[in-house]
């Protein structure tokens, strides 16, 4: 099963608050909101972070980073592979 990020429809709306060209400051309690919001969404997008418990905004981070990384591996991994796979194809056509 793979796991979609979906984005906002505004995402300069959705952070700053802006609204046909004024900048509105939203009330502190729907900020604070709007962020936990957020942070719940993040934590269902990365596989790794536990589902059944709440956990800390830094585990969360910790777990988004570590996340990260294992994606830049695996791209990684593919060029190396595709990169490796183009150069038997020069050595094959010699």
């Amino acid at each position: 099963m793979k796991m979609r990020a979906q984005r906002c429809v505004s995402p300069v709306t959705a952070v700053v608050g802006v609204t046909d060209g004024k900048v509105t400051k939203s009330a502190p309690r729907t900020e604070g909101a709007e962020v936990l919001l957020y942070l719940e969404r993040l934590q269902h997008l990365v596989p790794r972070c536990p589902k059944d418990r709440p956990i800390t905004k830094l585990e969360l981070i910790q777990s988004v980073i570590d996340y990260i990384y294992d994606l830049e591996d695996a791209l990684s991994a593919t060029d190396d592979d595709s990169s490796s796979e183009e150069d038997m194809e020069c050595v094959e056509s010699s």
